[in-house]
């Protein structure tokens, strides 16, 4: 358990590295011949679980701290492939499993051994490939090789398989074609783009995302990545500014297709005020207005904006609630338990979650494992009267390790 006392924050910090680019760059980087230098790649757990699936699948890593080398293009050298507790690492790598001829088997602990894999199993078998799984849930069994051909991806869940059948199929032996219906997170997928592109390879789309072709029997060449700031970690860091204080954040990309950037047009629309200032972005404390805001495209920014949300006079409206059952929590349901026990009025109706802004008192929360919803209490009890104590705090080691560091230090405590 750690305890988060209130008051003001104040200071300068870098940006997580992005878990979601380093885990595309990683999985680009395995299957290139060569060797790929990654560049601040994070310490996450998922960043580590996708490194323990891409060495599974035949890569070669060194580990140099700041920097990875990977050797990539070789055969798999284990029938399992332990994906942690990584949603992207066990859907996308479904997609390259099935390249290889030969059954393998992707795992996953915790809260993904129950989330659903309908979009990896229905997919795949349109290709032609082998899939088992138990119950509709990891484990899932794999059968290749995955061939090319054509297939309708069902968008509406998640993007993460998409971007993953996207890494695999320039790999395959025919050309492929993608219908895409009902995409959401489409920010995602076009960095998944722009990660192909960076390792020289095509894939052809529409603006709207909706259809791919992508030629098969390309090559991968071995590519120096620097991986991005992570927007959605550091929203946890700029919600904290404008709540209470004044914060900086440094290593973001104004141009990201990361889909959490939205952040700063959210923070806007609460009357904070976003200001570049020699490449970082600094927020702070202002009287924040009740917003409504359209996260069914950034899922992930439901706890920041539910926690920007408790200190804003008026009601909150976000939409894109349906986006939160199956993350590492039921989402929805915890913001609305454990911000409940700070004291905050917050409910979903529908689609929407609705947070009326008031004075917290504080109080002791569950994580339910969850690294976001950890983050969340931490940042909203920062203008409490009593502060929190979190239970289950580790979780954070899945995005972003060093959060309650980093907040200690814009505390004054380091």
């Amino acid at each position: 358990m750690i305890q988060i006392a209130p008051g003001p924050v104040s200071g300068r910090l870098r940006a997580p590295a992005s878990k979601s680019h380093a885990q595309r760059v990683l999985i680009a980087a395995s299957l290139a011949e060569g060797t790929s230098r990654i560049l601040n790649p994070g310490s996450s757990a998922d960043v580590r679980a996708c490194l323990s699936v891409i060495q599974a699948l035949g890569a070669q890593v060194e580990d140099r701290g700041q920097e990875l080398l990977i050797r990539g293009g070789g055969q798999p050298a284990s029938d399992l492939l332990d994906c942690g507790e990584s949603g992207f690492c066990l859907r996308s790598t479904s997609a390259v499993a099935a390249l290889f001829d030969r059954r393998l088997t992707l795992a996953g602990h915790g809260s993904l051994a129950t989330r659903p894999v309908d979009m990896v199993v229905d997919a795949l078998r349109q290709f032609g490939v082998l899939v088992e799984t138990r119950g509709g849930c990891p484990p899932v069994t794999i059968q290749g090789p995955l061939r090319g051909g054509r297939a309708v991806v069902d968008g509406s869940s998640s993007s993460q398989f998409l971007s993953g059948l996207l890494l695999a199929l320039p790999r395959a032996q025919g050309d492929s074609e993608l219908e895409v219906q009902n995409l959401r997170s489409g920010p995602y997928v076009q960095m998944t783009l722009d990660v192909l592109k960076a390792f020289g390879l095509q894939a052809e789309a529409t603006a709207d995302l909706s259809r791919f072709r992508i030629p098969g029997r390309q090559a991968y060449r071995a590519a120096t990545v620097d991986v991005e700031g992570d927007w959605s970690g550091a929203a946890f860091l700029l919600v904290a500014g404008a709540i209470a204080g004044d914060v900086t954040v440094e290593g973001l990309l104004a141009h990201s297709a990361q889909a959490d950037r939205a952040i700063l047009a959210a923070l806007e629309a609460a009357g904070a005020v976003p200001v570049w200032e020699q490449g970082a972005v600094r927020v702070r404390r202002t009287d924040l207005r009740a917003f409504d805001f359209d996260a069914t495209d950034c899922p992930d920014l439901f706890p920041p904006l539910a926690a920007l949300a408790c200190h804003c006079e008026g009601t909150t409206r976000i939409l894109g609630v349906d986006r939160l059952k199956h993350k590492e929590s039921d989402r929805a349901a915890a913001l609305c338990k454990e911000l409940g026990a700070l004291g905050a009025a917050v409910e979903v109706q529908g689609n929407l979650m609705l947070v009326t802004g008031g004075p917290l008192r504080g109080a002791t929360v569950d994580s339910h494992n969850d690294h976001r919803i950890a983050m969340a209490a931490a940042v909203a009890a920062l203008r409490s009267q009593f502060g929190v104590a979190i239970e289950g705090e580790g979780c954070v080691a899945k995005s972003y390790p060093e959060f309650f560091e980093d907040l200690a230090t814009l505390q004054g405590h380091s």
